[in-house]
C-alpha cells in the first residue's frame, strides 16, 4: 500500500499538473485554439458527413465516441466531481472550467497523433494508442530514440492496464454494488458477478461489439444523464445563484467546510478542479 501511495504522489504531484496543463496551453496556442474552430467539422463527421463504405475500419465515427463518451459518463463527470468539490470545495468546479478549455487540446493532439501512427495492418481490427505514438513516432522523428520510445510504450501500456482494473473496473463496480446493496439488497458481489460477466460478453466480441453496443447504450445515459441534472436544477432553482456564488468565491479564497465539503483554501480548490479535468483529458 505504500509503494503505491509513493506512486501516486509521483504521478499526481502539483509540478506534474503543471507539466500537463503547460502543454495543454502550447497544444492550444500552436493549432491554433483547434478545439474550438474545429467543433463543427467534428459534429460533421460524427454525424457521417464523411463516411464512405469502402474506406478501412471496423466502427463508424459515431461508435468511436460513443465508445470514448462511455468511459467518461460516470466516473468522469458524477463520481469525479464529486470528490474533487468534497475535497477542493466548491470553487473546484471553476478551475475544472477553465482547466478544461486548455486540456481539451491536449485530448485532441493525443487522438490526432493515435489516427496518425495507427496499425491498419488488419482493417478489421486496427491498433492504436499513444504507445504506439511514442514506439513508431518518436524513432520516425528521432531514429536514435528508438529504445526509450520503446520503454515508455511499455511504461504507458502497464500502466493504462492497471488504471483500467482500478479506476475503470473496480471502482465503478464497487460503487453500483454499494447502491443495490444498501437501497434493493442485493448482495455486491452478485452485482460485480453480473458486471463482469455483462462486460465480458461484449469485449468477447472485439472493437466491432464494443462499438455498436455502446453506440446503442451511451445516447441512453447521456440523455438520462442530462435529464437527470435539469431534474436536480428543477427541484432545487432557489440554490442556483448561491451555488454559482460559492464556486466564484471558493475559486479565489478560502471556504469553511459543512456537510460533505472537508474546508479548502483556494489553493486546494486549483490543484483538486486541475486534477478533474486533466484526468479528463
Amino acid at each position: 500500500m505504500n509503494f503505491f501511495n509513493a506512486l501516486n504522489a509521483v504521478i499526481w504531484h502539483n509540478w506534474m499538473l503543471y507539466a500537463v496543463l503547460g502543454t495543454g496551453v502550447l497544444f492550444t496556442i500552436w493549432s491554433g485554439f483547434c478545439q474550438y474552430r474545429a467543433l463543427t467539422h467534428g459534429v460533421a463527421i460524427t454525424r457521417g458527413k464523411y463516411d464512405d463504405k469502402d474506406d478501412p475500419g471496423a466502427i463508424s465515427h459515431f461508435q468511436a465516441l460513443s465508445a470514448a463518451l462511455s468511459a467518461t459518463v460516470g466516473l468522469g463527470n458524477i463520481g469525479g466531481v464529486a470528490l474533487a468539490i468534497s475535497l477542493g470545495g466548491p470553487g473546484a468546479v471553476f478551475w475544472m472550467w477553465v482547466v478544461g478549455l486548455c486540456g481539451m487540446a491536449v485530448k485532441l493532439t493525443e487522438v490526432t497523433l493515435t489516427m496518425l501512427y495507427r496499425n491498419t495492418d488488419d482493417p478489421r481490427n486496427p491498433h492504436g494508442g499513444p504507445m504506439m505514438v511514442v514506439d513508431q513516432g518518436v524513432p520516425a522523428r528521432w531514429p536514435k530514440l528508438r529504445p526509450a520510445g520503446k520503454v515508455f510504450a511499455v511504461i504507458f501500456s502497464i500502466s493504462v492496464i492497471i488504471s483500467a482494473i482500478t479506476g475503470g473496473n473496480l471502482f465503478q463496480a464497487w460503487n453500483v454494488g454499494d447502491v443495490t446493496e444498501s437501497y434493493f439488497g442485493v448482495p455486491a458481489w452478485m452485482c460485480g458477478l453480473a458486471l463482469a460477466v455483462a462486460a465480458g460478453l461484449v469485449i468477447i466480441g472485439g472493437i466491432q461489439r464494443i462499438g455498436q453496443v455502446a453506440s446503442r447504450l451511451v445516447p441512453f445515459m447521456v440523455v438520462l444523464y442530462f435529464f437527470g441534472c435539469i431534474t436536480v436544477l428543477g427541484l432545487s432553482y432557489e440554490q442556483i445563484p448561491e451555488s454559482f456564488a460559492l464556486i466564484f468565491r471558493g475559486a479565489f479564497s478560502s471556504l469553511e467546510g459543512t456537510g460533505a465539503f472537508i474546508g479548502g483554501t483556494a489553493g486546494a480548490a486549483f490543484i483538486f478542479g486541475m486534477k478533474r479535468a486533466l484526468f479528463s483529458s
